[in-house]
């Protein structure tokens, strides 16, 4: 079964967002009871002014810090998206929307800071965290 919900939003955008009801079979064929699945949003940050960073190291320059999506309950991996929030000078950074290593519970954010500025005492000077919305499968008993 599926719903599709849309509005107008300003300037005429449109945005649907698809709730997908899974029917209650159980996946499992352990005779159990059947199981209740459903599409969950999600959403977070690493925590203003409390975000960890850690320089990236080898091929990889810049810092990076984790996202943590273990009250999610996903099932399956989720589509994730990200966006870096701070103090000032965001606009001196790359690569933070991209997850990197992601699992039903977590992924990996890179920034890299333009400039000659060290990447880490940038983002812990600035305050910079990570905010981030995710949407997938989910148990839905939890």
């Amino acid at each position: 079964m599926r719903f599709v919900f849309c509005f107008v939003v300003l300037f005429g955008l449109v945005r649907c967002e698809l709730l997908r009801l899974l029917d209650g079979h159980n996946s499992g064929g352990d005779g159990g009871p059947p199981s209740k699945r459903c599409i969950r949003t999600c959403s977070g940050n690493t925590g203003s002014g409390t975000t960890t960073w850690t320089a990236s190291t080898g091929s990889h320059i810049g810092a990076y810090t984790d996202i943590d999506m273990t009250g999610c309950s996903f099932i399956k991996m989720p589509n994730v998206v990200s966006n870096l929030n701070g103090k000032s000078y965001m606009w001196y950074s790359q690569g933070h929307t991209a997850c990197y290593s992601l699992t039903t519970t977590s992924c990996r954010v890179f920034t890299y800071a333009h400039r000659d500025y060290e990447t880490v005492e940038l983002a812990e000077k600035q305050g910079w965290y990570i905010s981030w919305i995710a949407v997938g499968e989910a148990d839905c008993q939890n």
